[in-house]
């Protein structure tokens, strides 16, 4: 029987199950507010593929800008750069996205994933299902979630997600997909914001696996 994957949309559910991963939505916001505006200062004369390189590179030194004082850890187990968290067992990769925050459709990766991606995906399994939990919580086998951002002009939208696995170079179905941006809620981001401001103080709630 084919798994039912769960989407959180609505703001009172999306809220409190990112208290749960302590990833407060204004947070991750500003993280895509910065990838978004980051993708934006790509010019004619830059390789196609800059945009794409900006917004991934920001929005993965954001992340771990506005986190790591939180208590994230920065990580590059087999060469994705992610932040991970040990006390709720998961960790986050930045995804630029060519289909995200659609309630009725699976987020698309702008990029195929290769072996190292697909190894991470494959050993946070265990820390999903408690009877096949190999050990504590630890970074090998956190739960890897993906923040996937899609950007076309102002059409921006985002979700934070978490795979089942990767085939053919791909995700392949989701546990749970938590919709941040949904098309037309875009609130207007600034590229041209200052970035040698500190981050702004969130407040993050973590709740520990059982």
């Amino acid at each position: 029987m084919e798994r039912a994957v769960v989407v959180l949309a609505e703001e009172m559910e999306v809220v409190p199950r990112l208290e749960q991963l302590g990833l407060p939505k204004a947070a991750l916001l500003d993280v895509v507010r910065a990838a978004v505006g980051s993708r934006r200062n790509a010019t004619p004369f830059h390789p196609l593929s800059a945009a794409g390189q900006f917004s991934w590179i920001e929005g993965t030194t954001h992340l771990r800008r506005v986190f790591v004082p939180q208590g994230w850890e920065v990580c590059r187990r087999d060469n994705i750069e992610s932040i991970f968290n040990e006390s709720v067992g998961i960790k986050v990769v930045f995804q630029n996205a060519d289909r995200a925050g659609d309630p009725l459709y699976d987020p698309i990766a702008s990029s195929k994933k290769g072996a190292g991606s697909a190894r991470a995906v494959e050993l946070g399994q265990y820390e999903l299902f408690p009877e096949h939990k190999i050990k504590e919580t630890a970074e090998i086998t956190a739960a890897a979630w993906m923040l996937f951002v899609y950007a076309d002009g102002d059409d921006v939208r985002a979700e934070l997600s978490c795979p089942i696995a990767i085939n053919d170079e791909k995700y392949d179905g989701f546990h749970e997909r938590i919709l941040l941006v949904k098309k037309g809620e875009w609130d207007g981001p600034n590229p041209l914001a200052d970035d040698s401001e500190p981050p702004a103080d969130y407040e993050v709630t973590v709740s520990r696996k059982d």
